[in-house]
């Protein structure tokens, strides 16, 4: 199904004010690509992310499933002759498909981050018993996955079945400051959206109608 791109020209902006990253310095050489482990599994690769970023196409970023595929290895920031620090752009656009509303259908690693965060919120680290029964009540044709992979990760000692709970103090002051700097950007996109609309409509308001020529001068 063919994907329709709406043109912004922020989008580059928007994401390296969150990441501090340049987008505009890729030139398409493709080296994050050839090393990415996940290129080959969605609709667009890593170069085309970026392509797409400096372009501004929103709709093609956010409706391929790739950033939410993207395991944060970081092969593509290391292989970035620029030194581009693509992982944290493919991380600040999940950052703003969330705040968005923009994550597609097909995309359970999208709410398995989810639920890793609030597991970690509720017991000061994550208990993968938790988050393995959340995923198949919401998945239940993951039960299949789950019953063949499970009782192996536990043997390795990868799955403790008993909860271990972690600095539960710590993790939520972690958490308060994370949502205050989340808030406090929020508060800075939504100020910049509304003086750029400013910006577009000063133009019409300033303009005034001709004066009618009439009367003896």
């Amino acid at each position: 199904m063919a994907t329709t791109c709406t043109p912004s020209v922020g989008l580059a902006q928007t994401v390296g004010k969150g990441c501090g990253e340049n987008a505009y310095k890729c030139y398409q050489c493709k080296k994050c690509t050839t090393g990415c482990p996940v290129a080959g599994y969605a609709g667009m690769h890593p170069a085309q992310i970026m392509r797409a970023v400096q372009l501004g196409q929103l709709d093609m970023v956010f409706d391929d499933r790739f950033i939410w595929l993207c395991t944060g290895c970081e092969t593509c920031t290391t292989r970035c002759p620029q030194g581009i620090d693509i992982a944290a752009i493919m991380d600040e656009l999940k950052i703003i498909a969330r705040r968005d509303g923009r994550i597609p259908a097909g995309t359970p690693s999208a709410a398995m981050m989810k639920l890793n965060y609030d597991s970690f919120v509720r017991w000061g680290r994550m208990w993968e018993v938790e988050l393995i029964t959340l995923d198949v009540l919401k998945r239940p044709m993951s039960a299949k996955s789950w019953l063949s992979l499970g009782p192996k990760m536990m043997l390795k000692g990868k799955i403790n079945p008993t909860l271990k709970r972690g600095d539960t103090v710590a993790m939520k002051r972690m958490v308060a400051t994370a949502e205050s700097i989340t808030r406090t950007r929020q508060n800075a996109y939504e100020s910049a959206a509304a003086n750029a609309q400013k910006a577009k409509d000063a133009p019409a308001a300033k303009a005034k109608p001709a004066p009618k020529n009439g009367g003896a001068s």
